[in-house]
């Protein structure tokens, strides 16, 4: 189907704008989010990775959590084979989220090491895309950190080796971030470190093919579910209007914080629910224009 420019346009305006100041998300583009969608409708089963611990006291983040479960719903209707892969500090949040929605989506716990075999075996699985929703990103120096610069390496598996390992064997990746230290903004590294040289310590350097920067990383997949609803014209794959605050509210309960303010608020990156909500419903009257 051919979507008009003006819909990746205003779609791309609306996950870009930079309510949490960190100017990270002035590199959206949306040519990336429509190549993003593209690739996802092409593919058959599809990976998805999250997870982004908050220190102290080895936490799982709001932000990226609820749009991985989303997503991968929101992909099962597609009809595609979907497992979502995390580590430790997110496994019971993630599966408590899934289990508030009586969805049988797989979870993977990848332990902060692991050998070659467990390595091996998932590219015996066939997986023809990985999809990163606000997960860490190694660093120039292999190591990984916060945005505000706090070493997490401890904390993290190594789950960014399985998008270095694609590129290799040409399985295609997406990633979504919103902070320059996650999956995918290897892509976009030059300019950040050109606009934010003091943050360079931070930024990834593991790239995906297609990069959606958005201002909130749960946007970014909301964004992609939007497009994929357009273009396969699939009606209601994205969260109905009260979906992401009672998701939002089941995975505090499981103990994930914002990453922002660093507590257990019904929140996500400092943005309470009028701004969320807000956020969704613009998304869904931008699908809802370019449909008619």
């Amino acid at each position: 189907m051919i979507v008009v420019e003006e819909f990746w346009s205003e779609l791309n305006s609306l996950i870009s704008e930079d309510v949490t100041k960190r100017g990270i998300s002035r590199f959206a583009q949306a040519e990336e989010l429509r190549k993003a969608v593209e690739a996802i409708l092409k593919a058959k089963k599809i990976a998805i990775f999250t997870g982004f611990v908050i220190l102290p006291g080895v936490r799982c983040e709001t932000d990226g959590l609820l749009g991985a479960i989303f997503l991968s719903e929101g992909l099962m209707k597609l009809g595609k084979e979907v497992s979502l892969w995390t580590d430790p500090p997110h496994a019971m949040a993630l599966k408590a989220g899934l289990r508030s929605l009586d969805s049988d989506i797989p979870v993977f716990v990848v332990p902060f090491s692991f050998g070659g075999g467990f390595f091996s075996s998932f590219w015996q699985d066939g997986y023809d895309l990985l999809i990163s929703v606000e997960r860490p990103g190694k660093a120039i120096d292999g190591r990984y950190y916060s945005f505000r610069g706090i070493d997490l390496s401890f904390y993290v598996s190594p789950l960014d080796e399985f998008f270095m390992e694609a590129k290799r064997r040409g399985v295609s990746t997406v990633g979504i971030g919103d902070g320059g230290n996650e999956i995918g903004m290897g892509k976009i590294r030059e300019l950040l470190v050109k606009f934010f040289p003091n943050s360079r310590k931070i930024f990834s350097v593991v790239k995906t093919d297609h990069l959606v920067v958005s201002a909130v990383s749960n946007w970014g997949a909301y964004a992609l579910l939007a497009g994929l609803s357009i273009m396969s014209k699939v009606k209601d794959i994205l969260p109905e209007d009260r979906a992401e605050e009672e998701l939002l509210k089941v995975v505090i309960d499981a103990g994930s914080v914002d990453g922002i303010l660093l507590t257990e608020t019904q929140s996500v990156d400092g943005l309470g629910l009028e701004v969320l909500g807000r956020k969704l419903k613009e998304i869904k009257s931008c699908l809802e224009k370019f449909s008619s």
